[in-house]
């Protein structure tokens, strides 16, 4: 769980503040591609917003290069939704 930039969800007819970004990962086939699940969620870790991540080629062959994958796999994450870890 990382702590993010909040950002503006509209999520059953009213606008709130994600905050948080929370990951795991639902598939590695342990050579070339993995799926990681997301979910953004406010201060209460209420879930406003869900979804899966891909990562394959190169970002899969990197991925943990420097001995910390958990971290390595936010970094990704937040970097496919646009997102700013703080």
């Amino acid at each position: 769980m990382k702590n993010i930039q909040p950002i503006t969800i509209w999520k059953d007819g009213e606008t709130k503040q994600a905050n948080i970004l929370k990951m795991y990962i639902s598939y590695d086939n342990l050579v070339s591609n993995a799926t990681f699940q997301y979910q953004l969620c406010d201060e209460q870790l209420t879930i406003l917003s869900e979804g899966s991540i891909q990562i394959s080629d190169t970002d899969y062959l990197n991925w943990g290069s420097s001995g910390d994958s958990n971290n390595e796999a936010y970094i990704y994450g937040a970097s496919v939704l646009n997102l700013t870890i703080i």
